[in-house]
């Protein structure tokens, strides 16, 4: 028996160990954290993410010869918004200070957020590309080189080459570093007036019935909202919430997974401390609201949405059937690389993605589809049997919508009478006036 005077510090004791115990002592480590957050962080996910090595095969075809390159690329990895990093500022030592005085983690995982602080302090910053998105485009530029080998002139020629960037930090420097990869030096380009309301890189800034009625109005993300509000939600709240030791709320989680993205981004070989905060079923709930909200405002959600690309194919054939650069390279944005997926029809469903589909297999993953560096690159050979044209996405070839399923080549005519209809009737600035009522507007494309 215990002496009586002993009983008050053995029960303090046990109350200290219990606490101990809540605040993460005695807590098991996230296992595999890179496996939870690998190919799930939405349009911030990193392009070494989805890159398959073993995919990537030169694309010499016997009898054919490359006679003109026509490609998209996304921006490489960059820092958050100014909005962003102004909540990774003030929001998140907060939060940090609750995990620490009485979170449910590991003692490895305490310890890195002990260490943890802001990586960027001014919202200047803000979406500049980083060191990890100029190396994502320069090696996408070396791989391209090494592809078509000799099919493209090694040294630079303005008529040869036709290089455009958006009016931003991040396209102007993920274009020169592509080059740097493409040529294996620094070349003089020729670059023409950057533009940020481009009409061919950028075209839904120039489409003011979109952005006011999509874009801009909380009506067309409905779905991302009855999604956020669901069950599903909710107990990924809960889960969350009793590892932090504190209620945190849909935006605080938000704003935790875009700085596991962004920080995972960053740095090879390397995960943020804040995503060991999730598990594969929350990160999968999370991966799912990125994509609703995308599929709403940048996919298929409404036809207006991806019936403007029209304006950067109508490009694509000019510079195919014209006298103009053979070797076209275009460094845009997430915004303009959905959109041309969803006017191809690559990647689309047989139904529509609602808030009910968390559970059903789907092709609209932007983590796959639209990671930093992402690229859309159409390819024209002459060959023996005529002009083919191929299609390569994350530079591996897919199939092209409208064409024969058993060859990823595609007859060139047969090409262009698949998109023949919407490219003569591509009236841009009719279909971005503002005569529609936005209640019009938001009735499903089915």
């Amino acid at each position: 028996m215990y002496p009586r005077w002993l009983l008050p510090l053995i029960n303090c004791c046990f109350l200290l160990a219990v606490l101990s115990e809540v605040q993460g002592q005695a807590q098991h480590c996230t296992e595999k954290p890179w496996e939870i957050v690998h190919r799930k962080l939405a349009t911030k996910t990193p392009y070494r993410h989805i890159l398959r090595d073993d995919e990537l095969k030169p694309l010499h075809l016997d009898g054919c010869r490359v006679s003109r390159v026509w490609g998209l690329f996304r921006h490489g990895t960059r820092n958050p918004s100014a909005k962003v990093i102004e909540r990774m500022n003030s929001d998140l030592p907060q939060i940090k200070d609750e995990i620490l005085q009485h979170g449910r983690l590991c003692r490895k995982e305490l310890a890195l957020f002990e260490r943890w602080q802001p990586r960027l302090r001014n919202p200047e910053e803000e979406k500049l590309l980083v060191d990890e998105g100029a190396d994502e485009l320069e090696h996408i530029g070396r791989r391209f080189r090494q592809r078509y080998r000799d099919s493209l002139p090694e040294v630079y020629n303005k008529k040869d080459y036709f290089f455009k960037f958006t009016k931003t930090e991040r396209a102007e420097n993920s274009a020169k570093n592509f080059s740097i990869g493409l040529f294996g030096r620094q070349e003089d380009i020729e670059f023409p007036e950057a533009l940020h309301k481009d009409p061919i890189l950028r075209f839904y800034k120039l489409c003011e019935r979109w952005r006011l009625n999509i874009k801009k109005n909380p009506d067309a993300v409905r779905e991302v909202d009855l999604f956020y509000d669901s069950k599903v939600m909710k107990e990924v709240i809960s889960k969350i919430s009793k590892k932090v030791g504190t209620f945190v709320d849909a935006e605080s989680i938000h704003l935790m997974y875009q700085t596991c993205a962004f920080e995972t981004a960053w740095t090879k070989k390397y995960v943020s401390p804040w995503c060991f905060l999730f598990d594969k079923a929350s990160i999968k709930a999370l991966e799912f609201g990125e994509d609703l909200e995308y599929y709403m405002i940048d996919g298929y959600g409404y036809e207006l949405t991806y019936k403007q690309a029209c304006n950067a194919f109508t490009d694509l054939f000019k510079r195919f059937d014209g006298e103009l650069e053979p070797f076209t390279f275009y460094f845009t944005h997430s915004g303009t690389l959905l959109k041309a997926l969803a006017f191809l029809g690559l990647y689309r469903d047989d139904f529509r993605l609602t808030h009910r589909d968390f559970e059903r297999r789907r092709q609209w993953r932007v983590s796959e589809i639209d990671a930093f560096a992402s690229n859309l690159v159409f390819t024209k050979y002459e060959c023996t049997n005529g002009s083919q044209v191929l299609l390569t996405h994350q530079e591996k070839p897919i199939h092209i919508p409208g064409c024969p399923r058993d060859s990823l080549l595609c007859d060139y005519n047969l090409f262009k009478e698949s998109f023949s209809e919407r490219i003569e009737t591509c009236a841009f600035e009719a279909m971005c006036l503002l005569n529609v009522p936005i209640n019009d507007e938001l009735y499903p494309d089915e």
